[in-house]
């Protein structure tokens, strides 16, 4: 299961760079507790009725609302992107025949139906998890006050949501029974728990009211800048007995909706980095575990093979999208092997469509595909062949965990290698920063050309590592290693690791 937290931990864990790569057991929880509730228009429940059941505005079928549930979970277990979403939406629309946005079914539509399917689940069950641990009495005793963050990352901010960023009220002031965030359709305001010294005697805001009157006519008084139906805590209603609370939202529901209103919810295994006996069961679940298309560690010690899966299994966390270049893992050896066989393969299918016999044609692929060998001493090196794209050890060092390691740690006390960078784990973190850099196209960023040229005139090898002035994007795979295994990282780690998550958010992040 995901790490649990103590309760100081807890109050510095807010994450506003990126809550939804990195579920924590009580936003889990939250969301598998529901009840899966068929609906025909989005406001049958509102306000804290989200708390017990899963929704899907128009999704009345129970098999059509279990597959896009299933799908939602893995979206915030997994930190699956909005484009893996948008494929299974796909493929749940054409198996249960549904279309599930307003209108003819248009890319647009489709786009705008699983934005708001994608986003309002995971924020919503962010915040109700973050709820769950801020009220934690631990975390109450030591950090009773709460401050509210503004998400500047968003493209379209809300004024009001601006103006109470870093506005700190006691956790019991009645501000959160309503602006607790998230506050409407694509809100990714948080909040964070303080000492009581942060707070300097503020209140909170009286920003007005507006009337909204729904499709049955009724009004609704609701707090300036506050979306209809949002004005409420996620997850504060949880207290409650949830059968019991479900089935008597249910009674106010139309008859076909409350009739079919499901009773159990089938729990999944939340998937953690497991650390495998053998480099041979270590590539299994490499492949078991959707980090890649292919893994092959030869007979490297598996202490090896768990450092890569681990930083792999991590950084798709993060950066989903990374998952796209992952066609392999391993050693450079059988990266090596497969790309020559695969290679062969592609060559004789072309000879025989060209009238050549196999064996001719298998022959003459051979002569001309020749076998590669790893260079020097290299401990692992990221590839971006596209049919074994991805990164892969030395075998080398893969064989020699212990010889690997003092290896490692002379290249930092020789500054060739970054601080902190003396693991087997930071060797993949620096190849998984170069595949971050052919994602993103760091290495062309005007922004990491200025910190790369700033750094040579600083002296780049005390700055950053003696290795990091090969070139750029070397500069950007040292720079992310530090920044992930140096404590304290440096000037230039921590600017290019900002980078990094700021433009992989801008580009992705939105989509």
């Amino acid at each position: 299961m995901p790490l649990k937290l103590g309760p100081d931990q807890i109050g510095f864990n807010a994450r506003g760079d990126g809550p939804f790569a990195l579920p924590f057991p009580e936003q889990i929880d939250y969301f598998r507790q529901k009840l899966n509730l068929p609906t025909q228009h989005y406001d049958d429940i509102i306000k804290s009725a989200h708390d017990r059941a899963f929704v899907v505005a128009g999704a009345a079928k129970a098999d059509l609302l279990n597959d896009l549930r299933q799908a939602v979970d893995r979206s915030i277990v997994e930190g699956k992107s909005i484009g893996w979403f948008r494929q299974e939406f796909d493929n749940i629309v054409k198996k249960n025949g549904w279309h599930g946005w307003t209108g003819e079914d248009t890319a647009d539509g489709r786009d705008w139906r699983t934005r708001v399917i994608y986003r309002t689940n995971l924020s919503a069950s962010y915040a109700a998890g973050r709820y769950a641990q801020l009220t934690n009495p631990a975390l109450l005793k030591s950090r009773p006050y709460w401050k509210y963050i503004h998400n500047d990352t968003v493209q379209h901010p809300r004024p009001l949501h601006q103006s109470w960023n870093g506005l700190v009220l006691r956790y019991d002031d009645p501000f959160w029974q309503s602006h607790f965030p998230p506050n409407g359709w694509g809100c990714r305001c948080r909040v964070t728990a303080v000492r009581a010294d942060e707070y300097n005697g503020g209140q909170a805001p009286d920003d007005g009211t507006y009337e909204h009157v729904d499709r049955h006519g009724e009004v609704h008084t609701i707090p300036k800048g506050i979306d209809y139906g949002w004005d409420y805590t996620p997850g504060a209603g949880i207290v409650e007995n949830l059968k019991d609370t479900a089935l008597k939202k249910a009674e106010d529901l139309p008859k076909p909706l409350a009739k079919a209103l499901e009773t159990d919810i089938k729990q999944a295994g939340v998937k953690v980095f497991e650390p495998q006996k053998t480099a041979k069961l270590a590539a299994k679940w490499a492949m078991d575990n959707d980090l890649v298309d292919f893994a092959d560690y030869g007979k490297i010690d598996a202490a090896v093979a768990n450092a890569m899966n681990q930083s792999l299994f991590e950084h798709l966390r993060e950066f989903p999208e990374l998952r796209t270049n992952q066609k392999f893992v391993g050693t450079a050896q059988q990266q090596f092997k497969r790309w020559r066989e695969l290679s062969i393969a592609d060559y004789v299918a072309k000879l025989k469509d060209n009238g050549i016999s196999e064996d001719i044609a298998q022959q003459y692929a051979e002569r001309m595909i020749k076998p590669l060998k790893m260079k020097g001493n290299a401990f692992a090196h990221s590839w971006k062949q596209a049919q074994v794209s991805g990164i892969a050890v030395n075998e080398k060092w893969g064989k020699t965990p212990v010889d690997f390691n003092e290896a490692l740690a002379l290249s930092v006390r020789s500054s060739f290698h970054p601080i902190g960078c003396d693991t087997i784990k930071s060797v993949v973190d620096h190849e998984l920063g170069h595949q971050l850099d052919d994602l993103l196209g760091l290495d062309a960023m005007d922004e990491v050309r200025t910190l790369y040229k700033e750094a040579l005139r600083a002296g780049i090898k005390e700055e950053v590592s003696g290795y990091a002035g090969k070139n750029i994007k070397e500069f950007i795979a040292e720079c992310w290693a530090e920044a992930l295994n140096n404590e304290t990282p440096r000037k230039y780690a921590k600017e290019v690791s900002a980078i990094i998550r700021s433009e992989y958010r801008r580009r992705f992040a939105a989509s």
